[in-house]
């Protein structure tokens, strides 16, 4: 990550050559409406033609500024420890853009230097000390402030009041001619050592004030900035490093359905044959079992088709985890498999004693994704909700649609889910102690289902229940013209 004030400084590059072009017309344009204004007479000649030399110079530096944006970053190939103390920020050195920010600082010193002689040029050529624009100095001043270094800036206000003295000093002893203002200002008022001393104190006072002031606030700023940069690389990183970890858990999670699925397909057949033949052996044609070995044999077939459970549970987890939706999604309409799974758990919730009611309310659109996915979902809700509701409670399943989305609820009055088992009602093979202890049997995976079928087609669900009052499950999808499937 290359720190945003390294960028600052090289774009600022052209941000000063685009000043100095405005500079160069505001020139133009304030000498001649001045000169119509008040009645003073300047060398034009010499005045015009450092102007010229700024327009020149100003686009040499723009070719050089066009270079040195295509110069590939790096160090510096030469030594130049000192060069980047004097001119290069704290919050820049040793970083991975000190070569191409010290170019950039040297280049923008540079500026700055002929700059100042060139203001200090126009100056002596109207009017000298006597000229208001002569404060025109701290623009640089802050210019250098924002860009470079505090050391770098406190030389070239340095650099910029020796100029300016000199040539007030060498205006005042005649070294220099001098070009009145005349009009309003007072004739000779440059050879008054009193005013020329005030102005040059002023000037160098006003110039120590702005260093300081602009740097501190650019230090400042310039820390602050880097604080945030070394936080936003810090975030990024762990970023990267929750992205990383997150992958390798997406291939473990793969892996592990992968292996669930083949140990799952493996066992079916197997399964399938041994119940078979227990079943057979249970008729007993012959009537040559005594009811001892009949009653083992029961035991077998009942753990026989529980491990067929779990084995068919284990095949649609896998499925569910690991379908291609947007291959494989088909339209479907929810209300028929909802009704069609309600109607046949109905003969379930006679033996269990418990009232089941449901109801579609209005028009339910169309899902877009996987129905035998949507009907484990729908399964396995209401048969949870039946198998935990004691005898005389009642089981409430609603289908609607809710403006972009379906929604599906199951509503029982049975044991409830206690608050610190809500968290863990989704994880595999996961029951609660109440649960066991209501059902014995089960496979701890119909609501891990529920989760993976929701997940993949883009739908939410949520959960509310109270130990002893019942619980509430309610699934959203969304519809087929908004389906966020994966």
């Amino acid at each position: 990550m290359t720190i945003p004030a390294g960028f600052e400084l090289i774009a600022r590059i052209d941000w000063l050559i685009r000043l100095r072009w405005m500079a160069a017309a505001g020139v133009v344009v304030t000498v001649e409406v001045a000169r119509r204004i008040f009645p003073f007479h300047l060398p034009l000649e010499w005045f015009y033609g450092v102007v010229a030399g700024l327009a020149l110079y100003n686009l040499v530096f723009w070719l050089v500024a066009r270079r040195l944006r295509r110069t590939v970053p790096g160090v510096l190939p030469i030594r130049a420890d000192a060069l980047v103390r004097v001119l290069l920020p704290r919050t820049l050195r040793g970083t991975e853009i000190e070569g191409e920010a010290i170019r950039a600082a040297a280049f923008t010193s540079i500026q700055i230097l002929i700059d100042t002689i060139v203001l200090a040029l126009l100056l002596h050529f109207s009017g000298g000390i006597e000229n208001p624009f002569l404060y025109f100095f701290v623009f640089h001043l802050i210019i250098a402030s924002i860009l470079l270094s505090r050391r770098a800036t406190y030389l070239q206000a340095i650099f910029a009041l020796v100029l300016i003295s000199a040539v007030a000093v060498g205006e005042l002893a005649g070294i220099l001619r001098h070009y009145p203002l005349e009009g309003v200002w007072r004739p000779g008022s440059y050879q008054d050592p009193m005013l020329v001393g005030a102005q040059l104190f002023v000037l160098g006072t006003t110039l120590g004030i702005a260093a300081y002031m602009g740097s501190t606030i650019a230090v400042r700023l310039r820390s602050r900035q880097r604080d945030a940069m070394l936080l936003s690389r810090e975030v990024a990183d762990q970023a990267e490093e929750l992205r990383v970890a997150l992958d390798r858990l997406r291939r473990v999670e793969q892996a592990k359905s992968q292996y669930m699925r083949k140990v799952a397909h493996e066992l079916r057949g197997p399964l399938g044959t041994i119940q078979t033949s227990l079943k057979v052996a249970l008729q007993d044609r012959a009537g040559g079992l005594s009811e001892g070995a009949r009653d083992m044999i029961g035991r077998a077939e009942r753990r026989a088709g529980e491990l067929a459970e779990l084995t068919e549970d284990l095949l649609v987890l896998s499925r569910a985890r690991e379908a291609d939706l947007s291959h494989e999604a088909t339209g479907f309409r929810p209300a028929e498999i909802v009704t069609r799974e309600a109607t046949e758990a109905e003969p379930a919730a006679a033996r269990a004693g418990v009232t089941l009611r449901f109801v579609v309310e209005g028009e339910v659109g169309e899902l877009v994704g996987d129905p035998k996915g949507f009907r484990q979902v729908v399964a396995n809700l209401i048969g949870n909700a039946i198998r935990y509701t004691p005898r005389g409670g009642e089981v409430e399943v609603g289908l609607r649609q809710v403006g972009a989305a379906v929604q599906f609820e199951v509503r029982d009055t049975g044991i409830g889910i206690a608050p610190e088992d809500q968290k863990r009602i989704f994880d595999e093979f996961y029951r609660s102690p109440a649960a066991r202890e209501h059902a014995p049997e089960g496979t701890g995976l119909g609501l891990a289902i529920v989760k993976a079928v929701v997940e993949r087609h883009g739908g939410t669900m949520a959960v509310d229940s109270a130990v002893g009052s019942g619980t509430r499950f309610v699934v959203e999808l969304p519809a087929a013209d908004s389906s966020g499937f994966h």
